[in-house]
């Protein structure tokens, strides 16, 4: 026979107990069990036990303040079996508690006394995400060390302390042992998620920077890892928060400086609609117009902003100045369209009007501060301000819109589009859905900048000073093709050298050559011509008495060393030949 329990017999927590008594399991099956009730045993639906037991929790829940926990799904064995193959069905064995293996020898005291601290826990929660609690065990245990490794599975959304058996808690704190010491150990996710809200509670590290620093490092570090996703996703928001909410100097210390990369890219865009306003002609883009970016940058700002991927197009990469001037001509167009025909502005047509709402910093994270937050404000370059009163948060955005614009998506297809049409060479794409006179306007501007373009590059006039060399030395061979005997006798006597000072006897002829020690084969002249011009002490008066034009001498220098060092070294600016300044330490090891 039964035994009666201990429990009120009616109470779920009895039926629960007999549950679990040997008696019963030989009964059990998966629609009923059996209770007492009156002093008799009688059949109770599995389902009448589920609900009992919910009631029960419900009764006995502790409220945290609105803080996430795991709850238990009850399911009886008939739906379990109902729901076999399904990812229900497999999710069941998750949910069952961590069969961690036993540890040998008594649990360290730091740890019982971590325990210790943990007071009225609900006896039907599984994750008791108290953020007191935790920070006040995270404190307790910030300098302890363990090595007792865990090699199981160790997964919940919201992990803490509480949430692992002793083999597991001591698992984690040798992870983090060897992860100090500059070590990168596998380790569940969830221990990752423990030790980034260590760091944002100011655990582990001597400042606030060196906490953003580290929770930089544990990014890098696990980051890559194909299953850490969730991770760096967390992490890139805890970290802008952290900054915020610590006033630290966020570009220094590699943190995301102006806020999310669609903030930035609106405030570029804002920015620019503002200088085109403040225009007399905002229809008109300006390259010296006060306040407009850069065409190239706006153009970026555009595809960080829009929803169709610009970068990935390979007129992006291919032509990416007619890219640019194209999309900064649509923009003031679409501008002064809508400053002509609306009442909203293009910019907030796009992303919406500016909001102001309360912000919880550190959300999805369990973070704790025991000294209240002063009030300050914090504004982003990118317009996004953040404001604390009275330990409340908020945060100004000048943009409701939280995602890309489709609707610039469309106008930015277009544009690709058109240009690949004008362009030619490469596929063309299929137009979307646009309205007639945004069409237009994109036709307009195309066409019209690519006109632009061709005249600008037809008249311009281009000298290739690579080729003037060649076209001296071509002269030359062809003057002396065409000389006879008697003039080649008379070409020096067409530019007489200057008397000299000193006996000719004493000076060597400037086109004599050296000898076999000259380098090159250069002639005394062409070797005194290109030493002055490497100490800067050339002088054009010298020249002519040298018997040589300046001319003819750096041709000559430059066809010697072309071999050696496989460009011109010397060049005319004016009058007067100038060394090349990148091939200066070459002629001096050519000299030497």
């Amino acid at each position: 026979m039964l035994s009666r329990p201990d429990a009120s017999p009616t109470s779920a927590l009895g039926i629960f107990r007999k549950m679990r008594t040997k008696h019963l399991f030989p009964c059990y099956t998966h629609e009923q069990m059996y209770s007492f009730q009156d002093g008799e045993v009688r059949t109770v639906r599995a389902e009448q036990v589920v609900e009992l037991i919910l009631d029960a929790a419900r009764g006995n829940r502790v409220l945290s303040g609105g803080v996430y926990r795991d709850e238990p799904v009850i399911r009886t064995g008939r739906q379990a079996f109902g729901a076999r193959g399904t990812a229900v069905f497999r999710s069941l064995g998750k949910n069952l508690p961590d069969l961690a293996p036993t540890i040998a020898g008594p649990v360290p005291e730091p740890i019982v006394q971590m325990r210790s601290l943990a007071r009225n826990r609900s006896r039907w929660a599984v994750s008791y995400a108290d953020p007191k609690l935790f920070y006040d065990q995270a404190r307790l245990m910030e300098r302890y060390t363990d090595d007792c490794p865990y090699e199981g599975a160790f997964m919940r959304y919201y992990p803490t302390y509480e949430d692992m058996s002793d083999a597991q808690l001591r698992g984690y704190f040798t992870w983090r042992t060897r992860y100090r010491a500059g070590e990168a150990p596998r380790a569940p996710l969830s221990f990752l998620f423990v030790h980034a809200y260590e760091l944002l509670c100011g655990v582990g590290v001597e400042d606030r920077e060196e906490g953003l620093r580290a929770l930089a490092l544990l990014r890098d570090t696990y980051g890559s890892d194909p299953g850490n996703g969730a991770l760096i996703g967390h992490l890139s928001i805890w970290m802008a928060d952290y900054a915020v909410y610590h006033g630290l100097d966020r570009a220094a210390l590699g943190c995301d400086a102006e806020g999310a990369p669609l903030d930035r890219a609106v405030a570029v865009l804002a920015g620019a609609e503002r200088a085109l306003l403040s225009t007399a002609e905002p229809a008109e883009w300006r390259c010296t117009g006060a306040g407009l970016p850069e065409r190239g940058d706006f153009a970026c700002a555009l595809a960080a902003a829009s929803r169709y991927r610009m970068e990935r197009s390979r007129v992006f990469s291919e032509h990416f100045d007619e890219l640019g001037e194209c999309c900064a001509a649509v923009f003031a167009r679409m501008v002064d369209h809508c400053k002509r025909r609306r009442k909203r502005g293009f910019v907030d047509g796009l992303f919406g009007d500016a909001v102001d709402a309360s912000y919880t910093p550190f959300r999805s994270a369990i973070f704790y501060d025991p000294v209240p937050h002063p009030d300050c404000v914090v504004e982003l370059m990118s317009g996004v301000r953040f404001r604390c009163r009275s330990g409340r948060w908020s945060r100004y955005r000048p943009h409701r819109l939280t995602e890309t614009s489709a609707e610039l998506g469309d106008i930015l297809h277009e544009i690709d589009r058109m240009l690949r049409v004008e362009l030619g060479g490469l596929p063309e794409l299929k137009a979307r859905a646009l309205p007639a006179y945004v069409r237009r306007i994109v036709e307009d501007e195309v066409t019209a900048c690519l006109d632009r373009r061709a005249a600008e590059e037809a008249a311009e006039v281009h000298i290739d000073r690579s080729a003037l060399l060649g076209i001296r030395v071509a002269a030359i061979h062809t003057r002396e093709a065409l000389l006879v005997d008697e003039e080649r006798e008379e070409v020096p006597d067409r530019f007489p050298a200057q008397a000299p000072k000193t006996a000719p006897a004493k000076e060597p002829h400037a086109d004599a050559p050296i000898g076999v020690g000259s380098p090159f084969g250069l002639s005394v002249g062409d070797v005194s011509l290109l030493r002055s011009l490497l100490e800067g002490t050339y002088d054009a008066a010298a020249l002519p008495g040298r018997g040589a034009m300046a001319s003819l001498a750096v041709d000559r220098i430059n066809e010697a060393l072309f071999e050696h060092i496989g460009d011109t070294v010397i060049e005319f600016e004016g009058e007067d030949p100038h060394l090349v300044e990148d091939y200066a330490d070459d002629v001096r090891k050519a000299l030497s």
